[in-house]
C-alpha cells in the first residue's frame, strides 16, 4: 500500500463513543411524540441511518409535530452528549507525525457534528470536514470522499478510511479509497465484515500501530 497522506474519519462509533447515546434519545422522542405504541426497537433505528437527522425525522414523524421533536432532540442532544471518545486530542495530533491530513466523512447533519466535536474539543484536528448536511448524497453514497480527493488534490490510494458501518465500506469502495472497519464502534459488526473492509481493527490502538507502521 503506499504512503498514506490522509486519513478519513467517520464519527459516530469511530471516533465517539456516542452510538447508544444517539439511538437511546432517539427512541425516547418517538415515544415522546408518537407514544409508546409506536416505540421502535434498536435494529428499526440502526436500519434508518445513512441520511442526516433533520432527513430521518422527516421519514418517521408526521408533519404536525417533526419540527418540534427535532428542536427538542437537538436540545437533549447538546445538553446530555457524552464526552467519551475512541481518540484524544493529543492521539489526532499524533497522526500528523506519519500522514499530512486529517478529515471526516460523516452522515450526521453539520448541526449534530459540530456539537460532538466541540463536546470533546477536537474540531480543529481535522483540514475538512463533510457532514450528510453538505451533500446531495450521503452514505453510502461516495460523493463527499470525492469531494475530499478533490479538495486535497490526492489519488484514492493514498487515503484511508476508517468506519464502524458497512456504509462507510460500501461508500469508501465506491470511490476506490482503502477502507479500513472500526470493530471497537461496531454495532452491527457481522454487517461490517460482510461488507469486506480492506482492514479490519478491534481496537483503536490497533489502528494506531497499523499508520505508525505505514508511514
Amino acid at each position: 500500500m503506499p504512503k498514506i497522506q490522509c486519513i478519513i474519519f467517520d464519527v459516530d462509533g469511530t471516533l465517539l463513543d456516542n452510538t447508544n447515546f444517539i439511538i437511546s434519545l432517539f427512541q425516547d422522542t418517538v415515544i415522546n411524540y408518537l407514544g409508546p405504541s409506536k416505540s421502535m426497537s434498536r435494529n428499526e433505528v440502526l436500519s434508518l441511518w445513512g441520511p442526516p437527522g433533520d432527513e430521518i425525522f422527516r421519514k418517521v414523524f408526521p408533519a404536525e409535530v417533526v419540527d418540534e421533536a427535532w428542536s427538542e432532540f437537538l436540545i437533549k442532544y447538546r445538553n446530555t452528549h457524552p464526552k467519551t471518545g475512541f481518540f484524544s486530542r493529543v492521539e489526532l495530533n499524533n497522526f500528523r507525525k506519519y500522514v499530512q491530513y486529517l478529515a471526516i466523512f460523516t452522515g450526521k447533519s453539520r448541526y449534530t457534528n459540530t456539537i460532538s466535536l466541540e463536546e470533546l474539543d477536537i474540531t480543529d484536528c481535522f483540514d475538512l470536514i463533510y457532514t450528510g448536511s453538505d451533500v446531495e448524497n450521503s452514505k453510502p453514497h461516495p460523493d463527499a470522499l470525492f469531494l475530499i480527493l478533490e479538495d486535497l488534490e490526492l489519488n484514492p490510494d493514498k487515503v484511508i478510511f476508517i468506519g464502524d458501518s458497512h456504509l462507510d465500506i460500501i461508500a469508501g469502495k465506491a470511490a476506490g479509497i482503502p477502507t479500513a472497519g472500526a470493530e471497537w464502534g461496531a454495532v452491527e459488526l457481522e454487517k461490517l465484515l460482510q461488507s469486506k473492509p480492506d482492514h479490519v481493527f478491534k481496537t483503536p490502538n490497533d489502528f494506531i500501530k497499523f499508520i505508525e507502521s505505514a508511514s
